[in-house]
């Protein structure tokens, strides 16, 4: 694990490159852009979040999978987790323009460290990150489709897990399965939802 004085360095040193800060590092978003982004979601509006980080999550995918050699299903729970902490901080405005695409990078890369219990070299090769890019309304339209031909079941799962934040473990206790079973049945409604974007998509 870094230390506290070596986390605090690259913090300022992510604040330092700011002002030379481009686009590119930033999802392709101007700094005014990023903070009218901002002032949007802290207003309930999350449209323009949405569809610049749904372009970033599967280049994250990819990326952890590669430079961890770890399995979809892995990377899929990591990168989740690290966008819904994101969020939480763009709104609470914790997050300031910068090189974004490494903080989000970064932060899947802990999560993913802390869920293994192994110390993880975080910053190695960092400049090696996934090319984000542009995504159109037909990939958002696609996404649409595919959350609405999922089952209630699924769709409930998916909702308490990812957005309201409930554990397996509690998940399993109030319907009466096991945490392993609600695990299998949560990795099923993940691979449902990616066949039915690839249906529309």
């Amino acid at each position: 694990m870094y230390s506290r004085n070596l986390a605090k360095r690259i913090l300022v040193s992510l604040d330092s490159k700011k002002q030379t800060a481009k686009p590119s590092q930033n999802f392709g978003l101007k700094e005014e852009e990023f903070e009218r982004m901002v002032l949007r979601m802290q207003q309930g509006d999350e449209a323009l979040f949405e569809k610049v980080f749904l372009s970033q999550f599967e280049d994250c995918i990819k990326y952890l999978m590669f430079r961890y050699s770890i399995n979809r299903s892995s990377a899929y729970d990591v990168t989740m987790d690290a966008l819904l902490k994101f969020r939480k901080r763009l709104i609470a405005g914790k997050i300031s323009y910068g090189n974004m695409r490494f903080l989000f990078t970064r932060m899947a890369s802990q999560f993913l460290s802390d869920s293994t219990k192994k110390e993880t070299v975080l910053l190695e090769n960092y400049n090696e990150e996934p090319v984000v890019e542009e995504i159109g309304d037909d990939v958002l339209d696609a996404l649409d489709k595919a959350w609405r031909q999922l089952c209630g079941d699924c769709r409930s799962l998916l909702d308490s897990f990812y957005y309201q934040k409930i554990t397996l473990k509690s998940l399993a206790d109030e319907t009466g399965k096991s945490e392993a079973a609600m695990r299998k049945q949560k990795q099923r409604c993940l691979e449902k939802i990616r066949l039915y974007f690839l249906k529309y998509f």
